[in-house]
């Protein structure tokens, strides 16, 4: 193996910039990019800490594509965990070891064969048919959503739309109640702050979540059981552990990962690739001139360019090597995605949104077996959003498009907290499409 080694910043602004990112600073989140173009000027990964930062494109796609050297337990093992978990008090501690357990359950925190079962169960909420039989629904959502914010006076895209939608077509999916969207929302809010328990206060806030939510999802399976004649997903899921595939923890966390993974990425991918496209007059025109023609390329440029999953973790589980470098067994690694979405060894003129670009290549939605489950429902919702809106408001524009705007959660899910908008005309009954 090569005996280079990752590179170090001498005089550590990079570790203050990556502390601050990671920590989900208001400003670092904001624009993190300017951080993302010195990592990806470096001749090799970065190590920060104990934790390595890979943000080139062909680093992060031999991590994608390689589950078994790199693994998805990052949260609760590695150099980073030990780290975390050596700073903190015995009740921090017990906060973090308890939901470190549970979410090593998620489809999304597993490996091997467990990881291949859970994920074989959960792909029962985005088969091909089930996609095709929300179509309709989703759009009915969506002339929903737009017609009460013209009835309400409502301008905030965030709050009227992008927020609650992603939400509606999930709980559709897993017959949750609409009427508790807000009260999942507060909880996925709470639980996407914590990322590894880096943060002690929002550490113990996600864990009270977490506990809450778990007890809502019980509720729900409980329902279910009482009334098993019902034969949607959730009965379905409910069957799977039943027949012993699934424990009851194993359900409940399928359960967490559908609702918010199935959300929070989608809201990003909304919410983000409208104030892109409205802040690229021109790239909105262009789709607004042929809504129909340019909405598959439109979703992907936005996927890549906002990057609506901006970073990930794994630890390696041997020796490897990286980007040049020799990696050894249980480091931590932190995966910029958004960095490697503006590679420009991968993508010409990076920073330009172009509607225009083939972005097909993009690794938003990752690769390998951890490609993200709810891609085609978050596509989708995208597409049917974007259409809509280019089709009946192509005079569509933000109120002030030079305004800084707000951005909410962590990094891991950048997504910015409102963004006001101008109706240039009435709300027409909608266009029926064919389904």
């Amino acid at each position: 193996m090569s005996s280079r080694t990752a590179v170090v910043d001498p005089d550590s602004s990079l570790d203050e910039r990556l502390r601050r990112t990671i920590e989900s600073e208001p400003a670092a989140v904001a624009d993190p990019y300017p951080l993302y173009h010195d990592l990806l000027a470096l001749p090799a990964p970065y190590q920060w800490g104990p934790t390595l930062v890979v943000s080139r494109f062909e680093d992060i796609r031999q991590i994608a594509l390689d589950s078994v050297t790199f693994s998805n337990r990052a949260y609760s093992v590695g150099s980073r965990a030990e780290a975390i978990r050596a700073g903190l008090d015995d009740d921090q501690r017990v906060a973090f070891d308890e939901v470190a357990a549970f979410e090593s359950l998620y489809i999304s925190r597993s490996d091997g064969e467990q990881h291949a079962r859970l994920r074989g169960i959960a792909h029962r909420a985005f088969t091909p048919r089930k996609m095709a039989d929300l179509q309709a629904l989703i759009q009915s959502y969506i002339d929903e959503l737009l017609e009460a914010m013209a009835a309400e006076g409502q301008r905030d895209f965030v709050a009227g739309f992008s927020s609650r939608l992603p939400i509606m077509a999930i709980c559709s999916l897993l017959n949750v109640p609409l009427a508790d969207i807000d009260q999942i929302k507060g909880w996925s809010a709470r639980i996407g702050k914590n990322r590894g328990g880096a943060v002690v206060a929002d550490l113990l806030d996600a864990h009270a979540a977490l506990m809450e939510f778990r007890g809502y999802v019980a509720e729900i399976v409980a329902h279910h059981r009482r009334h098993p004649d019902t034969t949607d997903l959730v009965s379905a899921l409910m069957g799977a552990a039943d027949d012993h595939q699934l424990t009851e923890d194993e359900l409940l966390a399928t359960m967490v990962v559908l609702l918010f993974g199935g959300s929070d990425t989608t809201t990003a991918l909304l919410g983000n690739g409208l104030h892109t496209l409205l802040t690229h007059r021109d790239q909105w025109r262009l789709l607004a001139v042929d809504p129909e023609g340019r909405v598959d390329a439109t979703v992907e440029e936005l996927a890549r360019y906002v990057s609506p999953i901006q970073t990930t973790w794994r630890v390696t589980t041997e020796s490897v090597e990286l980007g040049g470098i020799s990696v050894p067994a249980g480091a931590t690694i932190l995966l910029l995605v958004g960095a490697s979405n503006r590679d420009p060894e991968q993508f010409e003129d990076p920073d330009t949104f172009d509607v225009e670009r083939d972005a097909k290549r993009h690794l938003a939605f990752f690769l390998g077996n951890h490609f993200c489950l709810g891609a085609s429902l978050a596509r989708l919702e995208a597409r049917a959003t974007f259409r809509t809106l280019a089709e009946r408001f192509p005079d569509l524009a933000a109120r002030d498009a030079r305004a800084g705007h707000r951005w909410r959660g962590n990094i891991q899910f950048r997504t910015i907290a409102e963004l006001e908008v101008d109706f240039m005309e009435s709300v027409q009954t909608p266009r029926r499409r064919s389904t």
